[in-house]
């Protein structure tokens, strides 16, 4: 494996820890009964679903740069 489909790997398991914490955060925001701690896993949630944007659109460049 070359050095390209090694960060391509890497950045592609890294967005998809990021969906999964997002689904598991909505799994818990779901189960919560009290306002705030629905609150609380909204918020997480968000902030996983910003990182993966981050990560996608890194991984873009990275693609469109060739490496």
């Amino acid at each position: 494996m070359d050095a390209k489909t090694s960060w391509e790997t890497f950045f592609k398991i890294m967005i998809a820890d990021e969906h999964s914490a997002m689904r598991k955060y909505a799994m818990a925001r779901d189960l919560a009964e009290e306002p705030e701690l629905k609150k609380i896993f909204e918020r997480f949630m968000q902030e996983e679903q910003v990182h993966a944007q981050l990560l996608e659109a890194e991984l873009l460049k990275l693609e469109k740069k060739g490496f």
